[in-house]
């Protein structure tokens, strides 16, 4: 997770600026008593009764490393009608999801939603002191995202279709206005929507194989664009694709018919159809295809196939069996192509924006959709480029970014710029999606940060033609 995660936004919304907010607080305001711990040879019936007698949702493992049980760890034990001496070694998360005590509240939200995980622990130093839960995070929230995530979890009484995620449209636009209103950046919003985005997909491949029946082979649903860089905004709409590993009659009838499953139930939950069909009902292909699909796009990349592979650079893996390391291994050869680092460059500089006279950019004066094309756009490619420059694995544009200063392709200060930049431009698309306000309407300072961003852009777009010089 980028360690920029919860620091004060350059665009506040409810509080004033630089005040401190609730999913700022520290983990160490959040915590209370010290945590249950248990040594690794404690029996499962023992935990329980502790837990019990203490009022605790979950006991700390005392191994190397530390372990995590939880009610729902015992509830599975007794599905699975294992006896009750069994230790609660074997039925212990471990290693745990942790973070230290001076971090701020909204990075145990991310993790909780990244990981699917209702308790992290909480460090100082190497010493867990206490045990962060979604009830403590949803106490700090108007519109919590973790309960979003439990409803979606929940639903599927109707099936892809169920009328229980009518309103999940509605429900993101409360979470994202409220993390605005907790003076949350757009671009760790950016990432709550993708995290939620995930829940669903993985919730309809669920209900889908439900009808279909298993699969025939191992599959891996992957999220391209915007939500495979964990950046999605209320509105983007659906990139996806399918890899499984084998091509047979029976695989191609059940995987077609499983994305047309979940990408109907996707859209019948509001989540747009994709206007330029990358989803999986088209892309949708063995393994061994789709790596000779991206060496194609690598070794040629004409306008046309750099459009497809622009996409696919920001792949990931959203759920599935299917190993597809090798695609990233794939995607790595571009480090050693100049012909498409040269074309990514020259399609970023492309969208630079626009100044008036003097040089002066009015970011009044531009609609949505032009900070869009002229603000997100550029620093995606702009990441896109760095990282395959770097021959980062990264996917999302913060990791790209960083990637490419541990790789000295440009400085730690251009990188901070940039990012921040990208956060003012993507909170800002995330005002106007809620109809909170529109650049045409925006006050002096929110301008004046609004013109900083995009003088930024417009900066590294510039640096780019250095390292990658050509035409545009």
């Amino acid at each position: 997770m980028d360690s920029r995660a919860g620091r004060p936004s350059a665009v506040a919304r409810g509080p004033e600026a630089g005040q401190e907010t609730a999913l700022a607080t520290p983990l160490s305001d959040v915590i209370g008593r010290e945590p249950l711990f248990v040594p690794p040879s404690t029996t499962v019936a023992d935990v329980a009764l502790a837990m019990r007698e203490g009022n605790h949702s979950c006991a700390v493992v005392t191994s190397r490393p530390h372990g995590i049980v939880t009610h729902g760890d015992l509830a599975r034990v007794v599905a699975e009608r294992r006896p009750s001496d069994t230790v609660v070694e074997q039925v212990m998360s471990s290693p745990v999801h942790a973070l230290p005590a001076g971090a701020p509240l909204i990075r145990a939200l991310l993790l909780m939603l990244d990981e699917g995980i209702e308790h992290v622990p909480v460090l100082r130093g190497n010493r867990v002191v206490g045990v962060v839960t979604d009830v403590d995070v949803m106490r700090q929230q108007s519109a919590s995202p973790l309960l979003v995530a439990d409803r979606i979890r929940r639903a599927g009484a109707g099936g892809a279709h169920d009328p229980a995620l009518a309103d999940l449209p509605t429900d993101l636009a409360g979470v994202a206005a409220s993390l605005l209103g907790d003076g949350v950046d757009g671009l760790r919003i950016a990432a709550v929507v993708a995290s939620l985005r995930d829940a669903l997909t993985i919730r309809m491949l669920e209900l889908a194989e439900r009808e279909l029946g298993r699969p025939p082979g191992p599959y891996a649903w992957l999220a391209l664009g915007s939500q495979g860089r964990m950046e999605q905004l209320l509105h983007s709409d659906q990139d996806t694709a399918l890899a499984f590993a084998e091509q047979t009659e029976e695989a191609g009838e059940y995987f077609a018919a499983l994305a047309e499953r979940v990408t109907d139930g996707l859209a019948a939950a509001g989540v747009p159809r994709c206007p330029g069909g990358f989803m999986a009902t088209r892309w949708n292909r063995p393994l061994d295809e789709w790596q000779r699909t991206f060496r194609g796009w690598l070794d040629e990349p004409h306008a046309r196939s750099l459009l497809d592979a622009q996409v696919f650079l920001d792949l990931r893996p959203v759920a599935g069996e299917l190993d597809v390391g090798v695609l990233d291994r794939t995607l790595a050869r571009g480090r050693d192509r100049p012909g498409i680092q040269l074309a990514l460059a020259q399609t970023a500089r492309r969208f630079a924006p626009r100044a008036g006279r003097f040089g002066r950019i009015r970011p009044d004066r531009l609609p949505p959709a032009e900070l869009k094309l002229r603000g997100t756009v550029p620093i995606v490619l702009l990441g896109r480029l760095y990282g395959l420059a770097a021959g980062s694995p990264e996917r999302t544009t913060a990791g790209r970014l960083r990637a490419a200063v541990a790789a000295n392709l440009i400085s730690g200060d251009t990188a901070d710029t940039l990012l921040d930049a990208y956060a003012v431009l993507l909170s800002t698309r995330m005002a106007a999606d809620l109809g909170e306000e529109v650049p045409s309407t925006l006050s002096a300072p929110r301008r004046r940060e609004l013109q900083g961003a995009l003088r930024a852009v417009r900066t590294a777009l510039r640096a780019s033609a250095l390292t990658h010089p050509g035409p545009g």
